[in-house]
């Protein structure tokens, strides 16, 4: 049984003080401490096993690392990072203004627009040639307008 006071578990567990009051008042770490002379002592393995039992949401390894195990990189190790994705945001951008780089949103309102237009003008080529073909009955004039109308409306998807 390791002793510790309110400070101690309170760190150990990565809660504050006040928190650790609001569960022993409400009964979670019942048996998990004494009071000796108006001081609380806590039996720390008790109160974090308490504590992890009545969590579900902790976990029962100790993920809290110490300012020590972190790996924090050093200030050179920083700035070139900074500098390295600085060039990389004025590269894009420049590709962007240089029109190498497009936004996806854009490619697919005009890719719609144009196959839109190639769907129109194909749908009204019945309308536009259909007397002319009733009245023809040479049937390679009909396949020569035909091949027109279409390749005209093709050609407004090349221009596009």
């Amino acid at each position: 049984m390791t002793v510790c006071n309110t400070k101690e578990l309170a760190e150990e567990l990565g809660i504050t003080q006040a928190r650790i009051s609001q569960m022993k008042s409400q009964g979670r770490f019942d048996g998990c401490f004494m009071v000796v002379r108006n001081k609380i002592e806590w039996d720390k393995e008790a109160a974090v096993k308490a504590y992890t039992e009545g969590n579900p949401l902790v976990s029962t390894s100790p993920t809290r690392k110490t300012s020590s195990e972190l790996e924090i990189p050093t200030f050179n190790e920083s700035r070139a990072k900074s500098e390295h994705f600085r060039a990389e945001l004025a590269r894009l951008d420049l590709e962007v203004k240089e029109d190498q780089l497009v936004e996806v949103s854009r490619v697919q309102r005009e890719a719609f627009t144009s196959a839109r237009a190639v769907r129109d003008a194909l749908g009204n080529i019945p309308d536009r040639v259909s007397n002319q073909l009733a009245a023809e009955s040479d049937p390679v004039v009909i396949h020569q307008t035909l091949t027109s109308e279409i390749r005209r409306a093709l050609e407004t998807l090349t221009d596009a």
